[in-house]
């Protein structure tokens, strides 16, 4: 039995500053932070909203105090720019009262002051740059947080995350660095925590909420369960951006006057930040989105979660489902279903996922991340790398003989030279020096879209669009493109939605890889 006194009394300086404003600890809580203390690698997986951040951060920000830590301690990695805004708004205060400072570092916030923080908030992307252009700053990093993984593992993200930790490890060799992965759904937490580290322990708490769920046949249906139940914030989900603005356009008339908002990655930050401060603030509203919130962003209590379309599996399921009823243990959700087969998918989906059960996937490395890490090892390291270093750094996600072709296709190709050792050719420096070897998230030609009459962003699309589309929830109508310029104008008619931008498979590097491990 897990005494909470004693944890009280180990958490001498962070236990007010984190804890005094709950009734009592969670059970993640109380069973993590024990092993945090005692300098141990965890896997954390409990249900969403059961304070898996408050867990870690707070012994951390202990040890930090009581065993002296300086300079920069803590990497804080998040998958999203969004909740990286979202963590650091949960945790800067109680540290700030403890005197230790935070800071953020992503593609919204690219600089970081000379002056390093003791917490840095950063995403896989900006922790490559960091490590390229400042490596010195890790030299006294203690302990690295990797949240939501689930989002990151076995894809190019997680891959390249995989490697960063052991240039991390190579940035402070006389200390050890201690390793934290954070989830709410995790099929295989054994499975995944080898990925990512030697020696760990599993904290997992199922505690898994009551499902009480509703299939319908249409969203005149779903207005009237919400009128009936007396819901008032629905959240909604779509797997794609162009579905999100079109589901938002069609169900405004039926919540009028209340509001309707679209919440995607397509959209201008601030446009996003009006929908999350909409659904804390308004008394009826519904957020139409893709999974840009199935994540930890606040948008307060949500009363019913619907699924406007089937979702990838049990745990994206879970993920969208567990973002409703946070102050209840039982989960209210709702689907449309088109037919009956997919009704029936939905019925299967659900009893699945109210017994706890989870996909178990089957884990692939892309080999893309491999020509990724090679140029930003270079590009971090002009006076070039042995071979053998390349070998051990990249062991986790390709043998020697597929790395010898990888070398041998990039010096072909001029982007790499052999003089004894491996250099970064003046190709690779110029794409370096552009800041274009950092992220291995494929791209697409994609359109800035401006509103003509008040000069203002509206989002990005991308690919084939119309004439007249949706975005932000309203109809516009094109008065002119100029290279990547999309202006418009409001329109009032029939509108189809935009094919927005989407991430491939594969990462952005995996057209440089040799034919045969294509």
């Amino acid at each position: 039995m897990i005494d909470i006194l004693s944890i009280r009394r180990s958490l001498k300086h962070s236990w007010n500053p984190f804890f005094s404003r709950f009734p009592r600890l969670t059970a993640i809580q109380a069973q993590t932070i024990p092993k945090i203390l005692q300098g141990n690698n965890v896997v954390v997986a409990s249900p969403t909203a059961s304070g898996k951040t408050e867990a870690v951060i707070a012994p951390l920000a202990e040890r930090l105090i009581t065993e002296r830590w300086e300079g920069l301690s803590i990497v804080y990695i998040v998958p999203t720019r969004a909740l990286a805004n979202d963590a650091l708004t949960r945790i800067q205060e109680p540290l700030f009262e403890l005197g230790i400072t935070s800071a953020l570092k992503h593609g919204d916030k690219p600089y970081l002051a000379k002056e390093l923080p003791d917490c840095l908030i950063t995403t896989p992307e900006s922790l490559d740059s960091l490590l390229c252009r400042r490596p010195e700053a890790f030299a006294s990093a203690r302990a690295v947080i990797l949240d939501e993984i689930h989002i990151l593992d076995n894809t190019y993200r997680g891959d390249q995350l995989r490697i960063l930790l052991g240039r991390l490890k190579k940035s402070c060799p006389h200390r050890s660095l201690s390793v934290y992965l954070l989830s709410a759904t995790l099929s295989a937490p054994d499975q995944i925590g080898k990925r990512y580290m030697d020696n760990f322990e599993v904290v997992s708490v199922l505690g898994q909420r009551g499902i009480n769920y509703y299939i319908l046949n249409s969203w005149s249906d779903i207005y009237q369960l919400t009128r009936a139940k007396g819901w008032k914030k629905v959240l909604c989900f779509c797997n794609f951006r162009e579905i999100v603005e079109k589901m938002a356009h069609d169900i405004a008339p039926l919540w009028d006057p209340y509001p309707v908002v679209a919440h995607h990655g397509s959209l201008n930050k601030k446009v996003r930040e009006e929908a999350e401060n909409l659904m804390k603030e308004a008394n009826v509203a519904v957020c139409v989105a893709t999974s840009t919130l199935e994540i930890g962003i606040d948008i307060g209590n949500i009363d019913l979660v619907v699924l406007a379309e089937l979702p990838w599996s049990i745990s994206s399921l879970l993920q969208r489902i567990g973002r409703g009823n946070r102050r209840s243990g039982l989960l209210h959700a709702a689907a449309v279903a088109q037919s009956e087969e997919e009704k029936s998918i939905l019925e299967a989906m659900f009893e699945t996922a109210a017994s706890g059960t989870l996909d178990l996937e089957n884990y692939e490395p892309d080999l893309s991340v491999t020509v990724q890490q090679i140029f930003s090892c270079l590009s971090q390291k002009p006076e070039g790398i042995q071979e053998q270093e390349f070998i051990e750094l990249l062991s986790p996600l390709i043998d020697e003989y597929e790395l010898n072709l990888i070398l041998g296709h990039l010096q072909q190709k001029s982007w790499i030279e052999w003089k004894g050792q491996w250099y970064a050719s003046t190709l690779l420096m110029d794409k370096y020096e552009k800041g274009r070897i950092h992220s291995n998230i494929p791209d697409s030609l994609s359109y800035k879209v401006i509103d003509i009459d008040t000069g203002k962003e509206i989002g990005t699309i991308a690919g084939v669009f119309d004439e007249v589309f949706i975005l932000g929830q309203r109809a516009w109508k094109v008065v002119s493109v100029k290279e990547n310029t999309i202006q418009v104008r409001r329109f009032s008619g029939k509108a189809t939605s935009a094919l927005f931008k989407r991430h491939k498979n594969y990462g952005a590097f995996h057209y440089l890889l040799p034919e045969r491990l294509r």
